[in-house]
């Protein structure tokens, strides 16, 4: 049986990504007719359609996201050898896109990383956690920093530190007023949470079950620009990692210390990439500044 060639997965690959014929030959530097060919030809060699076409836009067909996502991960190893070849791994060079869940915690190791390998390119993304993890699996992503209670055995993961969680909401509310809070202070108070992708609401909600706490949840977001607009507009409290918040002038911040809550904040890649140069680069810069982070708990 024939095998895919490098050409051909890498049409598969931009057509994917950019979702045009036009806009994938252009990425790859090659004519749009070349594209078309390597294309069809990827399909007949699959003997499954890989691309829906819906007008002018191409999506990938259901059926075929984990094959794209494979082959998201085979370009990777084989971008790896180049850079082995060429660059000879002094990371002069080259692409590695971060997500996180947190832009705060993550701040020292971005920075760290910038001023070491300042001829690297970084892309980031924000987002929940649970929704950070997928793009990692599907090649989306090169690394992600997520929050969970414990490490997922999906990834090669770090612990960057524990965190405590933390309540937030508009100035002078006077829960917030205590300094501290008890779980139990949040029965039947409104409540901003992150969507169900959120590591952090996660942890929380599991801690309400068990003690027998009822959130109230009023608004559902996605975005900490959001939950931090709701909250300081007294919508309702919200939720985060101790440090990824600040006090100010719009709103107030307590941790939650009875139970206190520890939630770990994870460096994470695929365990078939951990070792490529720039992601084990930045494991390693993570690991020699991660717990300076506002909100670690020392260990």
């Amino acid at each position: 049986m024939a095998s895919p060639t490098l050409s051909q997965m890498r049409a598969v690959d931009a057509l994917a990504r950019t979702g045009k014929f036009s806009r994938a030959a252009e990425a790859l530097g090659i004519s749009q007719p070349s594209v078309s060919t390597q294309i069809q030809s990827f399909e007949e060699l699959c003997g499954t359609r890989v691309f829906i076409r819906d007008g002018h836009t191409i999506h990938v067909a259901p059926a075929a996201v984990d094959l794209i996502a494979k082959i998201k991960i085979a370009l990777k190893c084989v971008d790896e050898v180049d850079m082995a070849i060429t660059d000879k791994t002094a990371l002069k060079s080259g692409l590695l896109s971060v997500g996180f869940s947190a832009h705060r915690l993550i701040m020292p190791t971005l920075t760290a990383f910038v001023r070491k390998y300042p001829g690297l390119r970084l892309t980031t993304h924000g987002g929940p956690s649970l929704e950070l993890a997928d793009a990692v699996l599907s090649g989306e992503l090169d690394v992600a920093t997520i929050s969970q209670a414990v490490p997922d055995k999906r990834f090669a993961s770090f612990k960057l530190f524990d965190s405590r969680v933390a309540i937030y909401g508009r100035k002078d509310h006077p829960l917030l007023k205590k300094g501290q809070l008890k779980l139990k202070d949040l029965d039947g108070q409104d409540m901003v949470l992150w969507n169900r992708a959120s590591g952090t609401r996660t942890v929380i909600e599991e801690a309400a079950n068990k003690y027998g706490v009822e959130l109230k949840p009023v608004l559902e977001v996605a975005t900490l620009d959001v939950a931090y607009a709701a909250a300081a507009a007294g919508i309702g409290l919200a939720i985060s990692i101790e440090g990824e918040v600040r006090a100010d002038e719009h709103i107030d911040v307590a941790p939650l210390v009875e139970p206190e809550l520890a939630i770990g904040h994870y460096l994470i890649a695929l365990p078939e990439c951990r070792n490529h140069s720039t992601v084990n680069a930045f494991f390693e810069v993570a690991k020699e500044s991660g717990s300076s982070a506002d909100g670690a708990i020392p260990r």
